[in-house]
């Protein structure tokens, strides 16, 4: 499904603007390359590949980017999707009553995702991606968790709905996570930098959430307060946001560099 607009966005690549930092590194790497700034008889140094400068001189914004959107992976994949299961397992609920109760999380998000990035644009990266993380990630997924555990059987579908209706609104704060994850690398390692971290944040701590829930759920009872998807969400939510407010601290000091493109609002 992805193979049509992936090849109309490579096609349509070359109708748009490069950005000034990257003619910028690209003049720069020109004038590098040239005669004149060759010593005589010295021979060109190779550049060092994205993945090598990645790893050898943005490590921290690797560690940051990828602990700081580990909340966001398990918002992602826990309550939604494992969470529900864990529900209909529960109580026989019927699956398609399930699976429509699964749209809402992921259907609101796309459909919000131009007035999210309109905040984002207004308010500023860093501070939509922190309300999120408090709100999907520690405020909602306790309390919704407990009421579809102990909701009348008659209104169990109806809750489900309106929880993931509730859950899909929050989670349309998110769509911050991409500006404030390519905001931490600098434009000639920005891609490989981006991968690195979005897959190991997301694919590790939101990929491993339904294994660690279920290795809780001996000890932690899933009708309890504090159910294993809403504690696992909660907990690296809470490592997210201890992360993020470590990155600012560390960018007072000097340590790191938080903002390549836009320092405000952020």
């Amino acid at each position: 499904t992805s193979a049509i607009p992936g090849a109309a966005i490579i096609l349509s690549r070359r109708c748009l603007e490069e950005s000034p930092d990257f003619e910028e590194i690209v003049k720069a790497r020109i004038e590098a390359a040239g005669p004149a700034s060759l010593e005589a008889g010295a021979r060109p140094t190779e550049p060092m590949s994205p993945v090598c400068e990645v790893f050898a001189h943005h490590k921290l914004p690797v560690v940051v980017g990828t602990l700081g959107i580990a909340g966001v992976g398990a918002i992602w994949y826990v309550p939604p999707i494992y969470g529900m299961q864990v529900i209909q397992q529960k109580d026989s609920l019927p699956a398609s009553a399930v699976t429509m109760s699964e749209i809402f999380p992921y259907l609101l998000p796309a459909v919000l995702a131009l007035f999210a990035g309109m905040l984002v644009d207004a308010w500023g990266a860093c501070k939509v991606h922190v309300l999120s993380l408090l709100s999907c990630g520690i405020l909602a997924p306790v309390p919704l968790f407990y009421w579809w555990t102990h909701v009348d059987r008659d209104f169990e579908v109806k809750a489900l709905l309106i929880g993931q209706s509730i859950m899909g609104l929050l989670m349309a704060l998110t769509t911050a996570l991409y500006l404030w994850l390519v905001e931490l690398f600098p434009v000639h390692v920005r891609t490989t930098g981006v991968s690195i971290a979005y897959n190991l944040g997301i694919g590790v701590f939101g990929g491993l959430g339904p294994l660690v829930c279920d290795a809780a759920s001996s000890w932690l009872p899933s009708t309890g307060l504090m159910s294993p998807p809403a504690a696992y969400t909660a907990l690296t939510s809470v490592i997210s946001l201890v992360v993020v407010a470590g990155s600012w601290a560390l960018a007072r000091c000097g340590k790191m560099t938080l903002t390549h493109i836009r320092a405000t609002p952020y």
